[in-house]
C-alpha cells in the first residue's frame, strides 16, 4: 500500500481539512459506509416487498363510524417501526434500534444519507469507527426515547403542558435523523466554523456554518413541536438525537466499551490493483504476466525489511486510529506518522 493510499495523508494534503471528506470515507468503507450501505439496502427491499407483502396497521378506532382506521405499510416498515404502543404495550425493545434503518419514501432516505456522508466522517474519525457506531446507534435510541416520554406526559398529564405530544400511541416513528442529529451536533462541536454549502430547493446556494446550521435546525425542531406542527414527533425524535450527541462527543471516554466490539470483519484494507499478488504454493507472481516474480537482491532484501518494519509501527498506529480516534495519539506517534509522510512525500 503506498503512502498516498494511507488515510491520515489522503486527509490532508498539506493544509487541509484534518477530518476525511465522505468520499474519503466511502473509499476506505469505514462504518459510515456501511450504515448507508444497510440503510438503502433496507429501504430497496422493503419497497420491493410492499407489493406482495403490505401490512395494514390498526391506529384505532373511527369516533364517528365505530370503524377500525388502518395505515397501510411495507412489512419491514410494520414489523420494525418504533412507538410507544409497541415499546410499552408489547415491550418490543428491539424497535429502538430497527426504526432508525427505516424510511417513508425516497426524499426521506435521501435528505438523511446525504447528511450521513457530509456529517459522519469527520465524526468516525474523531471517534474511531466502533465508538463511532455506537454513538450513532445511541442517539438514535436517544431519540426515540425522548418521543416515549414527551407522549406519555400528553397522555397523561393533557394538553395543558407545553412541549408534550398528543400522538396516537399507535403513530409509528421511523427514520435515522435521529442518529443524525447526534452526528450534526458533534460536528458542530468538532468543527463549529467549517463553512458548508447547501442547495435550498436543490437550485439556491446558501453557505453557512456548520455551528449555525444545527443551532437553526434544532430551533426549527422545538418550534414545530411547541405549536405541534407536522411532524412534531419526528422532531421530538431530532432533539433527542442532538441532545445526546451533544454530550456524548464531549465525553467520548464513556464509549470506550464499544472498543471490545468484534467488528474487524467489516472494514477492508485498501490496497493497490496493480501490485503483486499471492500465487499460492507458487509463491507471488507479477499481477499483469502471471509469471514469478524476480528474487530481490541482498541489500534490496535488507531496505524492504527496514522499510517493513517501519510500515508495520505506521499501520499499528493507523489501526489505533482506527479503532480510539486521533485523540488517542501519544507525541512520539504523531511523530512517527509525520516523519513518515514527510519521508514519503519527499521521495
Amino acid at each position: 500500500m503506498g503512502i498516498y493510499d494511507r488515510q491520515y495523508v489522503r486527509e490532508d494534503h498539506g493544509g487541509g481539512s484534518p477530518f476525511p471528506s465522505g468520499m474519503a470515507a466511502m473509499s476506505g468503507w469505514s462504518f459510515n459506509t456501511w450504515l448507508i450501505i444497510l440503510n438503502v439496502a433496507v429501504f430497496v427491499l422493503d419497497a420491493l416487498l410492499a407489493p406482495a407483502f403490505s401490512q395494514n396497521l390498526l391506529l384505532g378506532i373511527n369516533a364517528a363510524t365505530r370503524e377500525p382506521v388502518f395505515h397501510p405499510m411495507a412489512p419491514l416498515a410494520y414489523f420494525g417501526h418504533f412507538s410507544t404502543t409497541t415499546a410499552l404495550g408489547h415491550f418490543q425493545v428491539w424497535r429502538f434500534l430497527t426504526f432508525q434503518f427505516l424510511h417513508d419514501n425516497l426524499l426521506h432516505i435521501a435528505f438523511n444519507m446525504l447528511a450521513l456522508y457530509v456529517f459522519g466522517p469527520m465524526v468516525e474519525h474523531y471517534l474511531g469507527s466502533r465508538r463511532y457506531l455506537a454513538f450513532y446507534l445511541l442517539c438514535g435510541v436517544a431519540g426515540a426515547a425522548l418521543y416515549l416520554l414527551l407522549n406519555l406526559a400528553g397522555l397523561m398529564i393533557g394538553r395543558g403542558l407545553p412541549l408534550v405530544l398528543f400522538n396516537n400511541p399507535a403513530t409509528p416513528l421511523v427514520g435515522a435523523s435521529a442518529g443524525i442529529f447526534g452526528v450534526l451536533f458533534a460536528a458542530a462541536y468538532l468543527r463549529p466554523n467549517q463553512v458548508i454549502t447547501l442547495f435550498l430547493f436543490f437550485i439556491l446556494p446558501i453557505s453557512m456554518r456548520i455551528k449555525t446550521l444545527a443551532i437553526g435546525l434544532l430551533v426549527i425542531a422545538i418550534f414545530v413541536l411547541y405549536t405541534r406542527g407536522d411532524n412534531a414527533g419526528g422532531q421530538a425524535g431530532h432533539i433527542g438525537g442532538a441532545a445526546l450527541g451533544a454530550l456524548l462527543i464531549r465525553h467520548a471516554n464513556w464509549l470506550n466499551w464499544a472498543l471490545w466490539l468484534p467488528l474487524d470483519g467489516l472494514k477492508r484494507r485498501g490496497h493497490h490493483a496493480f501490485g503483486r499478488y499471492s500465487g499460492g504454493a507458487g509463491g507471488a507472481r507479477e499481477f499483469f504476466t502471471g509469471k514469478p516474480a524476480r528474487r530481490p537482491g541482498y541489500f534490496e532484501r535488507r531496505k524492504q525489511a527496514r522499510e517493513k518494519s517501519e510500515l508495520d509501527e505506521v499501520d499499528r498506529i493507523l489501526a489505533k486510529i482506527a479503532n480510539q480516534g486521533m485523540g488517542s495519539l501519544t507525541e512520539r506517534e504523531r511523530g512517527v506518522l509525520q516523519r513518515d509522510t514527510e519521508r514519503k512525500r519527499g521521495s
